[in-house]
């Protein structure tokens, strides 16, 4: 797996204005396709992909092709049990297993477990975590102790089902698309009465049928067990999954799976209990039992909306790592744009660049972003989260840097702000420098003149920080008003600042408006020569506000 940062959806240097308009459904139908896609080559490639059952329906047992293959020269048909009892009407589950079974007597296979979910009971909270990029011992492989592990080859049946039909018909368990003409298939997968499925897009219906085979343990011929990376290891949580589909979905599981010993890659197991299964290892950190059973959702559903569970930033921020050390792109695009669209309001548009940003503003200092306390708390951990070594996504970082200057005044009154890096202050306090002009100064001093008033109230020691940083930055707004205060007044009725003001945004009345403005001309004043532009200041005050 490659160490470098994937720096957010549709990298490219020419970022459009529509695409970032439209980037979550462009997100959610890319994450679509691509579960489509890798369900399609699942179906195409099943012998490959630890089958459990072969179907011969040819005489030379010695010739072996796909599913899609012609009907002269399909001999055998392989696929698995899990697909085609969860996916297949019970009359054609039954057609598919009504042979004699190749298991010996007493063998019975792993049966369903319905009181099972992708991701078992136990759900113990983690810190965020450090970089998934971590020594390849993250990932081990392991058996269980407390019962022997048994092998056998697929389940072999002999059929005279027509080999075509078969084909066609496994595929649409496997991709929900294809069966064509089938006639009496397309009538059985209509045995569920209307009132509960007529609605139902067959796409619908396969992420319903693929999580359900995942909830339920069916036919499951893997543990992925999460285990603390803190002093002694301790199982966190453990998950039963399909090695086809973790192959068939992550470029990193499939790496795993096929380096495991040959037995239990070239075989396949017919266990009686689940503890009897491999068991593939992974640490915490970097997973969490959260973000673990939020990937293995979109691993089977292809979208992160296959419940009504919703997550927080932190467990975001965790999926998108666990994107990034299973090598899950759509994954990871699709995690990245709800951050921005659904827990960031949009993060003051972070995939246009410097100059379009500009334009879109028109150089007003809060005009490209949500400015709501939820942001507020949000953003200097998004930073944060950004600027991890094993992260580092310009485009996040690019969000969080301008949602800072744009919360400058209360939205910089919490822990969080102040919790950040000194340099990443700096540069918040810098960026808001760069905003103070003669269009902004005045709604920029009230703002200040606010988050002063907010953080006074503030005991802990965090609110010193953040005062420091409100003064500093007042402090040129308040050269440049006396450097400069015709231009200053000037451009109060045409700019945003008008607005600002006489809708009293900050939450001022217009004495205590003049007040803040003459408090910021006399702390500007340097010398004697800049003394007499006050009386100017207040001359203005009194005719614009």
């Amino acid at each position: 797996m490659s160490s470098h940062a994937h720096n957010g959806p549709f990298d490219h240097t020419d970022t459009s204005w529509e695409l970032e308009a439209n980037i979550l459904q462009t997100a959610t139908r890319i994450s679509t396709q691509v579960w489509q896609r890798d369900l399609e080559q699942l179906f195409h490639h099943a012998k490959e992909r630890y089958p459990d059952v072969v179907w011969e329906v040819g005489v030379d047992e010695d010739e072996d092709l796909p599913p899609g293959a012609s009907t002269q020269g399909l001999k055998k048909v392989w696929g698995h049990r899990a697909i085609v009892h969860a996916r297949a009407p019970p009359v054609l589950r039954n057609s598919y297993f009504s042979f004699p079974s190749a298991y010996p007597a007493g063998d019975h296979g792993l049966r369903p477990e319905l009181e099972g979910s992708i991701a078992s009971s136990t759900s113990v909270s983690s810190p965020r975590t450090a970089s998934p990029f971590r020594a390849s011992s993250s990932t081990t492989l392991a058996h269980s102790n407390d019962a022997p592990f048994r092998y056998t080859n697929p389940l072999r049946l002999t059929t005279s089902i027509n080999p075509t039909l078969l084909a066609n018909e496994l595929k649409y368990l496997y991709t929900g698309k294809g069966f064509g003409e089938v006639y009496e298939f397309s009538n059985a997968l209509k045995h569920v009465p209307d009132d509960e499925d007529a609605d139902v897009q067959p796409v619908d219906k396969l992420r319903m049928d693929l999580l359900s085979m995942g909830r339920s343990r069916l036919y499951s011929d893997v543990k992925i067990v999460l285990t603390s990376d803190f002093g002694k290891r301790r199982v966190i949580a453990t998950f039963w999954s399909h090695r086809f589909i973790l192959a068939s979905r992550s470029a990193y599981f499939a790496d795993v799976l096929s380096s495991w010993p040959e037995q239990l890659s070239s075989t396949n197991h017919a266990s009686t209990t689940s503890s009897d299964l491999p068991i593939l290892s992974l640490t915490s950190p970097p997973f969490t039992p959260a973000s673990l059973d939020f990937t293995l959702g979109f691993i089977y559903t292809g979208t992160l909306i296959f419940s009504d569970r919703s997550y927080g930033l932190s467990t975001a921020f965790l999926i998108l790592k666990a994107a990034i050390y299973l090598s899950i792109p759509s994954l990871y695009d699709e995690i990245f744009v709800r951050i921005v669209q659904e827990m960031m309001h949009g993060l003051f548009h972070p995939l246009i660049n410097s100059k379009q940003y500009e334009h879109l503003t028109g150089g007003a200092w809060d005009a490209g972003g949500c400015c709501c306390q939820q942001c507020a708390h949000r953003a200097p951990r998004l930073l944060a989260f950004a600027l991890e070594k094993d992260v580092m996504n310009r485009f996040l970082e690019q969000g969080a840097r301008r949602a800072l200057v744009g919360l400058f005044g209360e939205g910089w009154c919490t822990p969080e702000f102040a919790l950040l890096q000194h340099k990443d202050r700096e540069a918040a306090l810098k960026g808001v420098g760069m905003r103070t002009t003669v269009t902004n100064v005045f709604p920029l001093l009230l703002a200040a003149e606010r988050g002063l008033r907010k953080v006074g109230t503030v005991i802990e020691s965090w609110g010193d920080v953040v005062r420091d940083m409100l003064v500093a930055a007042r402090n040129e707004m308040d050269e440049l008003l006396v450097r400069q205060p015709y231009r200053c007044f000037e451009r109060i009725a045409l700019s945003a600042a008008a607005v600002l003001i006489e809708t009293d945004k900050v939450g001022v009345d217009d004495g205590e408006k003049v007040e803040v403005i003459l408090a910021a001309a006399l702390r500007g004043v340097k010398g004697p020569y800049e003394a007499c532009r006050l009386s100017e200041v207040a001359l203005l005050s009194a005719m614009w506000i």
